[in-house]
């Protein structure tokens, strides 16, 4: 029997585990590091164990944590983003270009949009554009963002959006009507109610025969 194999038979069981053990780590690094090689690079050469080795030690996972106060602040930022998108909006209903600054744009907003004699005027602008079939969802939103930041002025009472279902009779005194015909096709934008409970803007309808 060769002279090394005597040897290895001649050691503690202990110690016979413990080489085995280690044996067993070695490979799986090995293998480890084998994987890893082909993963970062899939068509060049392997790269050095100890590069390899490096770049594990590099690699880490970022969490990304959503900020509460921004979340909060995402109607008012949205409709921030959306007035800077539209230049015509800002002369129509701000009167004016929106400043550069975005801490400013946000002090703009926030000082238009929760006067009422404003909303109706954001109204009126909608309204054009709801005639022509060019309100898009977000400008929209502008004025249910208004009127939710004007109804933090107040307690008990609210101003709200009033509806109207397609297919009922149309009723010039409680519908703004374009067209022509006897019924509603489908509402274009909804009325304004104060919070007074004063109906300050009819909603505008789409009429058929």
């Amino acid at each position: 029997m060769p002279e090394h194999e005597n040897e290895h038979h001649s050691l503690p069981a202990s110690e016979q585990a413990r080489d085995l053990r280690d044996w067993i780590a070695q490979e799986v690094d090995r293998q480890l590091t084998l994987a890893w090689q082909k993963l970062v690079t899939p068509h060049a050469h392997a790269m050095p164990e100890e590069n390899v080795r490096e770049v594990i030690k590099e690699v880490t996972v970022e969490v990304v944590r959503p900020d509460p106060l921004r979340a909060a602040l995402t109607p008012l930022l949205s409709a921030v983003a959306t007035l800077r998108d539209d230049r015509p909006l800002q002369e129509a209903w701000l009167r004016g270009p929106l400043s550069d600054d975005e801490a400013e744009q946000i002090q703009q907003v926030l000082a238009i949009a929760s006067h009422w004699d404003r909303i109706e005027r954001l109204w009126d602008v909608l309204a054009v554009r709801a005639r022509e079939d060019s309100l898009t969802p977000d400008v929209f939103a502008l004025l249910t963002f208004a009127i939710s930041l004007h109804n933090r002025l107040w307690v008990d009472r609210f101003a709200l959006l009033e509806n109207v279902e397609a297919g009922c009779a149309y009723n010039f005194e409680m519908h703004n009507g374009t067209g022509t015909g006897e019924r509603i096709a489908r509402q274009l934008l909804p009325g304004l109610i104060n919070n007074a409970g004063k109906r300050c803007r009819k909603p505008l309808v789409l009429l058929q025969p």
